[in-house]
């Protein structure tokens, strides 16, 4: 009798798992996508507010700047070309 007993429980127990295998998605977990989704684009809205704000302070410093500032950018930007193009000259010479 106890090898019938348990070969039936183990049967109703079986039965009972497979039951429960299914993907049917209870209200708790659908309740829990929307949360994870709405999470998502909080993150998104959140990064992109982020990105204009950083903009706009961007474009506050850059209008910020004077005249004297501005022209010292640019010969520190024409220095740096200079230099990039002299090394280029100097390795197309070495080449040769």
């Amino acid at each position: 009798m106890n090898k019938f007993t348990l070969f039936i429980s183990s049967v109703f127990l079986s039965l009972a798992l497979i039951g429960c295998s299914g993907k049917q998605e209870g209200p708790a977990e659908k309740v829990g996508k929307e949360i994870d989704k709405s999470i998502d684009s909080s993150k998104k809205a959140v990064d992109s507010a982020i990105e204009k704000a950083a903009e706009k302070i961007e474009e506050f410093n850059d209008a910020s700047d004077g005249p004297a500032e501005s022209a010292g950018k640019e010969i520190d930007k024409a220095l740096d070309d200079a230099a990039e193009k002299i090394e280029e000259i100097s390795k197309d010479l070495k080449d040769k």
